[in-house]
């Protein structure tokens, strides 16, 4: 019994120690030269850069805050699928329903975050 939580151990480790050996290895030989300055700005169509690098991120956070729910509740109802025979009937109604909730607030975010930016309008018409 000893012996599985040693392994577990020594496999948790080496899932670390190989990532933080390469990031190590690649800080060790990297450039650490600061660049031209005007090949490393941002390239907006020959126009003045704004703000920062991280503000498109920011615009697309709302729809990753929605998708990763989304894809949870579709994982759910493919490890249900699986099991549904050995469950009992309510509880295969329970995750349908969870399913069905999700799904529809998925949607109505989806045209609230369309609502908000315009990009609705723009797309669809």
């Amino acid at each position: 019994m000893l012996y599985n939580y040693l392994a577990i151990l020594f496999f948790a480790m080496l899932g670390l120690l190989v990532p933080l050996m390469f990031l190590l290895f690649a800080k060790l030989i990297g450039r650490r030269s600061p660049g031209n300055p005007v090949k490393n700005a941002s390239y907006e169509s020959a126009e003045e850069s704004s703000g920062g690098s991280r503000d498109v991120d920011n615009e697309y956070l709302p729809y990753f805050m929605l998708f990763l729910p989304f894809e949870l509740t579709l994982a759910m109802l493919i490890l249900w699928s699986t099991v549904s025979r050995v469950i009992d009937y309510n509880t295969s109604l329970d995750i349908i329903l969870l399913v069905v909730i999700s799904m529809a607030f998925s949607f109505a975010g989806y045209k609230l975050i369309g609502d908000v930016t315009g990009r609705a309008k723009t797309l669809y018409g």
